[in-house]
C-alpha cells in the first residue's frame, strides 16, 4: 500500500509545481523591444563563442543555462560543456564565425521564448578570402531566470546551396 501512497503524493506534487511556477511567471508578450533584446543576447552569444570566452560576464558559461544543449547540423546533440569544448578548440580568424539575421520570435511559453533566424557561417577559403561555408535555419531557445535572459540552446538545420 505504501508505494501507491507515495505515487499519489508524487503525482500531486508533480502536477501542482508547474502550475505554481506558471503563476509566478510574469506575462511576457512578443514585442519589437523583446525581439531586439533577445537578438542582442544572441549576438553576444555568437561573440562569446567566436572570442572563446568561457567564463565571466557575457561568456558562454554565464549566458548559457546549466541545461544548455545544441542539436548540431548532423543531428548530434551536445551539452554545455561539450559545446564550450568545441568552441575552445576552434581557430577563428577575424571576420569569420556565425552571423545570424532575420531573427524572429515564434512563441512564448511562460519564461521560455522560441525564436528562429538564418545563420551564415563564414570561414576562410584557400586564397585567404572570407567566404560563406554553411547556411542554416536555426531554432533558438531562451529562458528568463532571475530576471535575466539566458540561452537554453539551439537546433541547427543546414540549408543546401541553391541547385542541390
Amino acid at each position: 500500500m505504501k508505494p501507491l501512497w507515495v505515487l499519489i503524493v508524487c503525482s500531486a506534487i508533480g502536477i501542482s509545481l508547474p502550475v505554481r511556477a506558471q503563476q509566478k511567471n510574469e506575462k511576457i508578450t512578443i514585442t519589437p523591444a523583446l525581439e531586439k533584446e533577445l537578438y542582442a543576447v544572441e549576438l553576444k552569444w555568437m561573440k562569446a563563442e567566436h572570442d572563446k570566452k568561457s567564463s565571466g560576464p557575457e561568456s558562454m558559461g554565464e549566458m548559457w543555462t546549466d541545461d544548455f544543449f545544441d542539436v548540431l547540423p548532423g543531428g548530434k546533440v551536445v551539452n554545455k560543456q561539450e559545446m564550450m569544448d568545441m568552441m575552445m578548440k576552434a581557430d577563428p580568424k577575424p571576420g569569420t564565425g556565425a552571423f545570424p539575421v532575420d531573427f524572429k520570435i515564434r512563441a512564448v511559453y511562460g519564461n521560455v521564448v522560441l525564436a528562429t533566424d538564418h545563420t551564415t557561417i563564414k570561414g576562410v577559403d584557400g586564397s585567404g578570402n572570407i567566404v560563406p561555408v554553411r547556411e542554416m535555419g536555426v531554432l533558438r531557445m531562451f529562458v528568463r531566470e532571475n530576471g535575466k535572459w539566458r540561452v537554453a540552446g539551439a537546433g541547427l538545420v543546414p540549408i543546401p546551396p541553391p541547385g542541390k
